[in-house]
């Protein structure tokens, strides 16, 4: 607004300068004799003459004195017919020679006093003169106003006119300055004028919209015969209103018009601007450089600046279009190039002003763009300069965002969840929004805070249901509430993705978290159906997730007492992991097995656990049925080694007697007798029955004549049957009587004891034998008949029997 008042008042200056002042009409001295007029014209004589002199000195003696002399003319003759010219050459007088207080005072009461005519005009003209170089243009535009109207010259109304609606607009005034501004062009006396009155007219239709009016006053200013300097803000006011009719080729033709023309050189500067944002409007990116580049308006870099100059001095027109070219760079891809140029700019302008503020903020895409590895530290320091002054406005909020979205990028989650948290959705653009929410659901997850997630994704899934990345969410949001100890919530989550089947990695991430949930809650028949509906819908299972699952349905079905079905479970788990799952799949199979009665691969399953280091934890219950099993089935080091891993040697009470027996048996059976002994001594320590006692000694017996240390033995059978056994611990006695007494030579008592075992006891282990060896000793007492008939017997009723190799 200043600029356009210094055009207007430059192009009319020699107007303003000096009114013009009537000419009084004298008395004729001839047809009467008048002192008043003599006084008078003596006055203006002194005022001309001083007003001629170019002698500063003589000027102000002669105004001096004239102003005097029109001081004692008013004083003496206030009616005389020349008063009112007198008043108007007293108040110039005065103005002429610095008393400009006084010299208002008389213009004043030459207004007040005469309101009309000439005179009052001249010096309305003057007063309004004082105010509008003040700026005071409340004061002046009435009194143009009065100069136009009393002036008597058509070019005085126009004049008047002119700087009225120019005060009028100054004030926004716009109603009457554009009605003034139009009898200007309207006038035929107003040819001086018009142009001027024309950009300011169209200026003020501008401001109401009328931009098709405003844009033909003008393009005929533009045309016309006035100054290059109006002729040029003409043509960039036609082009800024071309522009926004979207007449884009006229305006660019205006702008290219100041370019080339002499005289204009003022208004290039603006005239690229418009240019360049006239290409930037119609997303002409590569316009917008070329023009930038063409008009040699910028040819100093920054890196070109004088020696010693650390900073330029402001230039708002230059920051203008670097932000252009800038921002044009940046829509092209080139932010390093931007980047140069933003940064430019806030070396330009204040940072407390808008354009710095947007240049700052522009800096950090093209950081964003490039994956500045410092974008976070110049995040911080951005809003350290703007958060408190643009608290409310959406850059700062995708300023952040940017801090966030760059550590999400690096996984730095702990780092990146407070940025998140800063940011108010509700300031990112629409299109933004739904990504900031997944994203920042998924860094809050990772960080730790599973709560700020579930709002998160929750938020994300409710307002963007369409979203491609809505599966995933869901599958986030489940882990969440696992994670907060909402497991019903999460379970809700996981069977509304099943369904979906948005992919096989979702797929099995449902049907997995959703069976571990279960698993950990402890309801295992759940557990059980979504751990095989993971094996029967995931696809490309890991060997480590396919162990899992084939495991803990194993380990399902052995807690559920349905053990036996477990086995091909436990059996696959293994098999696929077994640095995972060889100890615990190893005592759940012993445990299925030994439900299902099946002793080779509980063997089996013992002897891995005893070279795997973990048959401790094998249940005693299995080991003792397998031990026991083993010896029956003539597997006697089988039952041996299974067996002492229930006994307790150092609390032998401790240990269930039949684990005992049964271990001193398989001992004895398997060749070890030295070691039998230890355990048969816990047998008879702990033994309270006659019977099952006589047994321990029968099997102390057996190992001491294995031993050679018959007398033991002999004294072991002699214990055993004073107990009274009988059956086949009676049997067992008194044929390991025998045994002693033949070894010994005594044949005759030998043949005793086995006679009493082949006539009482029907055993078909022990009978056999006794008919070997009866004949063996009647055959030593020369009873050959006797000896016949027993091996007879035994060919007869154990045909199959062999004896044992001595």
């Amino acid at each position: 607004m200043k600029r356009s008042l210094a055009l207007l008042l430059l192009a009319v200056s020699p107007v303003v300068a000096q009114a013009q002042i009537p000419q009084a009409q004298p008395v004729d001295p001839a047809l009467q004799a008048d002192p008043a007029n003599d006084m008078y014209q003596r006055a203006k004589n002194l005022y001309d003459q001083g007003n001629a002199s170019n002698d500063p000195d003589q000027r102000l003696q002669l105004l001096t004195l004239a102003t005097g002399i029109f001081n004692q003319y008013l004083a003496q003759f206030p009616n005389h017919p020349n008063a009112e010219p007198a008043w108007l050459y007293l108040g110039q007088g005065l103005y002429k020679t610095g008393r400009i207080d006084d010299a208002k005072r008389c213009f004043h009461t030459l207004l007040n006093r005469y309101g009309k005519g000439i005179w009052v005009s001249a010096a309305a003209y003057t007063l309004a003169y004082e105010h509008l170089g003040k700026r005071e243009y409340a004061l002046a535009a009435p009194l143009f106003l009065k100069y136009a109207e009393n002036g008597g010259t058509p070019e005085s109304l126009v004049n008047g006119y002119f700087f009225a609606a120019t005060s009028y607009s100054q004030l926004n005034q716009d109603r009457q300055s554009a009605d003034l501004f139009r009898k200007v062009i309207d006038h035929p006396a107003g040819s001086l004028y018009a142009p001027q009155s024309k950009v300011a007219l169209g200026k003020l239709l501008q401001k109401t919209g009328k931009l098709a009016e405003a844009l033909e006053l003008f393009e005929t200013v533009v045309q016309s015969q006035a100054s290059p300097a109006l002729r040029g803000e003409a043509a960039l006011k036609a082009a800024l209103t071309a522009t926004k009719l979207g007449q884009n080729d006229l305006a660019d033709r205006y702008l290219k018009l100041i370019a080339i023309t002499p005289g204009m050189e003022e208004f290039r500067s603006d005239a690229v601007v418009a240019l360049m944002a006239n290409s930037f409007s119609k997303k002409d990116y590569r316009g917008v450089l070329d023009a930038y580049r063409k008009s040699g308006v910028d040819v100093t870099d920054m890196a070109e600046l004088p020696p010693g100059v650390a900073t330029p001095p402001r230039d708002d027109k230059k920051a203008e279009r670097l932000m252009l070219a800038g921002r044009s760079s940046f829509q092209l891809k080139l932010p390093s190039e931007a980047l140069r140029m933003f940064r430019q700019i806030e070396r330009l302008i204040p940072a407390q002003e808008d354009l710095a503020y947007q240049a700052a903020y522009y800096r950090l895409l093209c950081f964003y763009e490039i994956d500045g590895e410092h974008l976070p530290d110049q995040v911080d320091a951005f809003m350290q300069i703007y958060r408190k002054s643009h608290a409310n406005d959406p850059r700062i909020h995708t300023a952040l965002l940017m801090k966030a979205e760059s550590l999400f990028t690096r996984k730095a989650y702990n780092k990146a969840a407070p940025a998140y948290s800063e940011i108010d959705v509700t300031q990112i653009s629409e299109s933004t929004r739904p990504g900031m929410l997944f994203n920042r659901g998924w860094c809050l997850s990772e960080a730790g805070d599973p709560q700020g997630a579930i709002r998160s994704f929750s938020k994300f899934i409710a307002d963007y249901p369409k979203e491609p990345q809505i599966p995933t969410a869901i599958a986030k949001r489940a882990k969440a509430y696992r994670d907060t100890g909402e497991p019903a919530k999460a379970i809700e989550d996981f069977d509304r993705l099943i369904p979906l089947k948005a992919s096989a990695e979702l797929t099995t991430i449902s049907w997995l978290e959703s069976a571990r949930i279960r698993r950990d809650e402890g309801n295992l028949a759940d557990m059980i159906t979504r751990y095989r509906g993971l094996l029967e819908n995931g696809k490309d299972l890991s060997v480590k997730v396919e162990a899992e699952a084939n495991y803990f349905i194993g380990w399902g079905l052995a807690k559920t007492n349905v053990a036996a079905d477990s086995v091909p479970y436990l059996e696959k788990a293994r098999k696929l992991h077994p640095e995972t799952y060889k100890k615990h799949a190893g005592l759940l199979l012993a445990l299925g097995y030994f439900t299902a009665k099946n002793l080779d691969k509980l063997s089996e399953e013992i002897d891995l656990a005893m070279t795997g280091d973990y048959s401790d934890d094998l249940p005693d219950q299995s080991l003792q049925w397998a031990g026991r099993e083993a010896y029956f089935a003539g597997r006697y080091a089988i039952a041996a080694r299974f067996l002492k891993l229930v006994a307790n040697p150092e609390e032998p009470r401790e240990t269930p007697r039949e684990v005992w027996r049964y271990l001193s048996k398989a001992l004895v059976e398997s060749g070890k007798p030295e070691e039998a002994l230890k355990t048969i001594e816990n047998v008879i320590s702990t033994e309270d029955n006659p019977t099952q006692k006589a047994d321990a000694l029968l099997d102390k017996g057996r190992a001491l004549m294995a031993l050679k240390r018959d007398a033991e033995s002999r004294l072991a059978v002699d214990a055993a049957l004073a107990l009274r056994p009988e059956g086949r611990i009676g049997g067992g006695v008194r044929m390991l009587s025998g045994e002693l007494k033949l070894r010994a030579g005594e044949a005759g008592a030998a043949a005793g004891d086995f006679v009493y075992v082949v006539s009482f006891i029907d055993d078909r282990d022990l009978k056999p034998r006794a008919l070997w060896r009866l004949g063996q000793a009647l055959g030593k007492t020369g009873d050959s008949a006797g000896a016949a008939k027993y091996e007879q017997q035994l060919l007869k009723e154990f045909p199959a029997w062999k004896a044992p190799a001595e």
